[in-house]
């Protein structure tokens, strides 16, 4: 009985193999560790340039006075080299103005509404908006004056990470998310923003 429970206390005080059984439980930790550190900054990476991207768009048709259907199919290049490495990259540019002579939709505000200049989608990829669908826009749009007009430059860029860094229920991964922007602004030199052929005499 005495050489059991020699046995026994030999048994638990033997640390040998201790570092071998650690390097089991940590490694597998650090790798994911690792992988969910890459993950974690590429998201915040796509986020921060898809930012960016629309900043810039808005700020290019900002500049202009009379675009082409060709000028807006252009910005998707642009939206696409601004975003590199990320998955599908969608947009939509909308022009329209407030004419408080107006009364499009009688439920958002009797004699104040939206009116619609022009919504395109470069490849047609996002719905246009229509009149009625500006309207719905208003708690998202500035306080305007009476036939002031902006700019609204909307873009959609799909992320899906590399790696799944989720670990069954103790770790949720990040499968997937769709970054969505929306920019509002000002046209700088001209009174609002027209589509070739669209509205005559827009500008």
């Amino acid at each position: 009985m005495t050489r059991f429970r020699n046995s026994v206390r030999s048994f638990l005080q033997d640390e040998s193999g201790v570092l071998l059984a650690e390097a089991l439980v940590l490694i597998p930790i650090l790798i994911w560790g690792f992988l969910a550190l890459v993950v974690y900054w590429d998201i915040f990476r796509v986020m921060n340039t898809s930012q960016k991207a629309a900043y810039s768009i808005a700020d290019l048709m900002s500049r202009q006075g009379v675009v082409t259907e060709t000028f807006i199919e252009g910005t998707q290049n642009v939206l696409d080299f601004l975003v590199p490495g990320a998955g599908d990259a969608r947009m939509r540019i909308t022009s329209l103005e407030l004419d408080e002579g107006t009364d499009v939709k009688p439920e958002f505000d009797a004699d104040d509404d939206y009116v619609l200049l022009f919504s395109r989608s470069p490849g047609g990829a996002v719905d246009q908006h229509t009149t009625a669908s500006i309207q719905d826009l208003a708690s998202q749009i500035p306080d305007m004056n009476d036939l002031e007009s902006v700019v609204i430059v909307e873009t959609w860029v799909d992320y899906t990470p590399d790696f799944d860094t989720g670990v069954l229920d103790a770790a949720p991964g990040f499968a997937g998310e769709t970054f969505y922007q929306f920019i509002v602004t000002r046209p700088r030199n001209w009174r609002r923003v027209c589509l070739s052929g669209e509205i005559p005499g827009c500008v």
